[in-house]
């Protein structure tokens, strides 16, 4: 396979962002949430990432239709089964005006694998290794065929080796841990307030679009509308699907929305023996872990009325979900039979489980991270209680949320709220790949299998396709494996979201399948 990629050729997928030249203005955010990390190489998450990319490097970009963008590269080749070629741009530099070399994404890339809290890792699995022959040329070696690998390295950041070597964890509150080669440049953050950003000077590619980037971390629904409505931000994103319609009809806003490529599901603990938020009528654990039994998994799957969440948790903005995928990626499977609601069959199966007066479970959820998050989390719950689980619902911020459910650590969460996109890679194989491959560290595969569960047939499956360069049949074989998956209750979906954005009149923000919001997406109407 060859494939050759000029920035010329890619003119028109970035002549929204160009076409303007650069502004003098300032752009105010209202953000649903806030970095979970500073650090770019441990959390790997969109909602995270999306900031990131602003200020950071990076060797490629996504657009908003998931295709691959240069950025860092201005060029990328792969040459036979088990190696691509990237180009760096010459004119590439850092925000500080040092040039970047091929070795500086090599420092990124090994730290981002080696970092051993991190998530990142599992991109580079089939990776055998990186090489830098010139400084203009990164040569990244594969075990074999890895036709996603430049989608999935847009989510990659790139520092200079002289900010990550020695790195604290305190330097990437500041701009001294924020050198990057983006349209805009680091200037404050804040916790739980804001971030700020300016317009970068010594940026090589498309001028940063405004003077000026402030992000406000309006995590609560009902205040980012407040701030959009008196005119205290200038566009918000997460908008709660219940005041869309009441945004839309007002002339005053610009309310934009499309499909996301987010699906939100449930991950239960599988892999301990005894998992600690499952617990008797006594409070105390369960002797075996219950959710091993996959009667008790699937029990959960029947005990959940997607439509009814859809209808009154998301006022018809998002669909009922049975796989990982959404229609937007390759390998998503549309005959797969949607997942009942039948709560009584389901209590006969936490009968048969050995369960049949049900048992205690705390249901662990964000409320800053999805739309409507909190509310989901709460019907869940009901509907549990329905079949006998006698549930209490735990609620925290994304960056508390995560320390515990987004980690393979003794005290991670028994039953909790999860969410995964596959946008970089364009199909589902990033999901069969990092969420429902087995965790095994040492081949960078299942980073994201936060509960652990096992298959090894699957895990043959998933590994199989991954070096099948035929989009064709390597999309067949991941239906073939979500079903596997799927029909083991591997994990519990239940709905694909929608993205809803709002602006104040005269802006046109721009949709991302991933949930990104990016200032250089958000244009004034007519340019």
């Amino acid at each position: 396979m060859k494939t050759w990629m000029k920035s010329v050729l890619l003119a028109s997928a970035v002549a929204a962002v160009c076409s303007h030249g650069s502004r003098a203005d300032d752009l105010v955010i209202g953000a649903r949430t806030e970095m979970a990390s500073m650090d770019p190489h441990t959390l790997w998450s969109a909602a995270t990432s999306q900031f990131y990319n602003h200020y950071l490097g990076y060797l490629v970009n996504i657009a908003p239709d998931n295709s691959v963008l240069p950025a860092i590269a201005e060029s990328w080749e792969a040459q036979g089964d088990d190696l691509w070629v990237f180009k760096i741009n010459p004119d590439a530099q850092w925000s500080d005006g040092t040039p970047i070399v091929a070795s500086d994404v090599i420092a990124s890339y090994e730290r981002a694998i080696n970092n051993p809290k991190g998530s990142y890792s599992g991109i580079f699995a089939g990776v055998d290794g990186f090489d830098a022959p010139d400084e203009h040329t990164l040569e990244i070696h594969t075990a074999g065929p890895y036709p996603t690998l430049p989608n999935m390295l847009t989510q990659v950041a790139v520092l200079p080796p002289s900010v990550i070597e020695g790195a604290e964890p305190g330097d990437f509150m500041t701009p001294k841990g924020n050198v990057g080669a983006a349209p805009y440049r680091f200037v404050e953050y804040v916790p739980g307030d804001h971030l700020t950003l300016e317009r970068s000077e010594t940026y090589f590619g498309d001028p940063a679009l405004w003077d000026t980037v402030t992000f406000r971390f309006l995590t609560n629904p009902a205040t980012r509308v407040t701030a959009l409505l008196s005119g205290d931000v200038d566009m918000i994103d997460g908008v709660p699907p219940e005041d869309a319609a009441k945004l839309s009809d007002n002339p005053d806003f610009n309310v934009v929305s499309g499909p996301s490529d987010r699906v939100v599901f449930m991950t239960f603990d599988i892999s301990r023996d005894v998992t600690p938020e499952a617990v008797d009528k006594n409070g105390d654990p369960l002797p075996e872990n219950p959710f091993k039994d996959v009667r008790v998994r699937k029990a959960f799957a029947l005990a959940i009325n997607r439509e009814a969440i859809a209808a009154r948790a998301m006022d018809g903005m998002a669909t009922p979900s049975n796989q990982i995928g959404t229609p937007t990626l390759g390998g998503f499977d549309p005959d797969y039979p949607p997942i009942g609601y039948d709560p009584e069959a389901a209590k006969k199966l936490l009968t048969e489980a050995g369960y049949p007066d049900g048992f205690g479970l705390t249901v662990a959820c964000m409320n800053d991270r999805l739309v409507n998050d909190e509310r989901i989390c709460q019907i869940v719950a009901q509907m549990l209680q329905r079949i006998g689980i006698r549930t209490t619902v735990d609620i925290e911020p994304y960056s508390v949320f995560a320390t515990k459910a987004t980690c393979h650590c003794d005290d991670r969460r028994s039953f909790f709220m999860s969410t995964w996109a596959s946008s970089a890679a364009g199909e589902v194989s990033m999901a069969l790949l990092n969420l429902l491959h087995s965790y095994e560290p040492e081949k960078k595969l299942g980073t994201w299998n936060l509960g652990e569960y096992t298959n090894p047939a699957l895990d043959e499956k998933i590994e199989t396709l991954a070096t099948v360069l035929d989009p064709d049949e390597r999309h067949a074989l991941e239906r073939e494996a979500m079903r596997m998956a799927m029909d083991d209750y591997a994990v519990l979906p239940l709905h694909m979201q929608s993205v809803i954005l709002a602006a104040r009149k005269g802006l046109e923000p721009s949709v991302f399948g991933n949930e990104y919001t990016l200032a250089n997406y958000v244009r004034p109407e007519g340019e």
